[in-house]
């Protein structure tokens, strides 16, 4: 993907190498329970870090988990303070009282309630290296709420996350239906010489795209 843009940039936009590459990489991620913060982190900021050293990009690194598996509900105080639904308005943030004592997270509502109660978007930032303030990132994430293609309001979680799991989502597209790989959940439930194992079983199954089809958002 880092790849990718860079030669994007390069090609199509004209930029020369220094201005080709990322400054800043913000990297959103979901699935993520607090008990994994950890490790997720441990493991996948090496990885970005790895694959920017290989392209010799010098990118300051923000890494985001976006939560909604959660019980936490706002609600406004007066009734015409909130939208048709009785729900907060779009664009809601509740950065103090409830949230982590000693970290940096947040609660945004970025999406209008149509019906119910609608439930607010957990941040949590584990890695930020840019410094960035916290209505920065808040700023940032409810933008990115409003470019989902498939909607024209705001969505509840930001744009790339939801691409991300609708990706994820099409992944048993690429494999042959009679085949004998395990899709189910229970399956990453294994000890770690049984995972490599398993996933080299899905690196030689793997069906990969179209060359017509690599660059382009088709999912969207």
């Amino acid at each position: 993907m880092l790849m990718k843009y860079v030669t994007y940039r390069r090609e199509v936009e004209g930029k020369g190498s220094l201005a080709a590459s990322p400054k800043r990489i913000i990297f959103y991620r979901d699935g993520v329970s607090e008990g994994q913060f950890k490790q997720v982190l441990d493991q996948e900021l090496v990885a970005l870090k790895k694959a920017c050293a290989s392209l010799s990009i010098d990118a300051k690194i923000t890494f985001i988990v976006v939560g909604k598996r959660h019980h936490v509900r706002f609600f406004p105080t007066r009734r015409d303070q909130g939208d048709k639904s009785g729900n907060c308005p779009a664009g809601t943030v509740v950065d103090r009282e409830i949230g982590h004592p000693t970290e940096f997270d947040f609660y945004l509502q970025s999406h209008g309630g149509l019906l119910g109660t609608s439930r607010p978007a957990h941040y949590s930032i584990l890695h930020d290296e840019s410094s960035f303030s916290p209505d920065a990132l808040q700023s940032l994430s409810f933008a990115l709420c409003h470019v989902y293609a498939r909607s024209t309001r705001s969505v509840s979680i930001p744009a790339p996350v939801y691409y991300a799991d609708i990706v994820c989502s099409r992944a048993k597209n690429h494999y042959d239906p009679q085949g004998n790989l395990d899709f189910s959940d229970s399956a990453t439930n294994v000890d770690s010489n049984q995972a490599q194992t398993t996933l080299e079983a899905f690196r030689r199954n793997f069906k990969p795209l179209n060359n017509t089809q690599k660059s382009l958002m088709y999912f969207s």
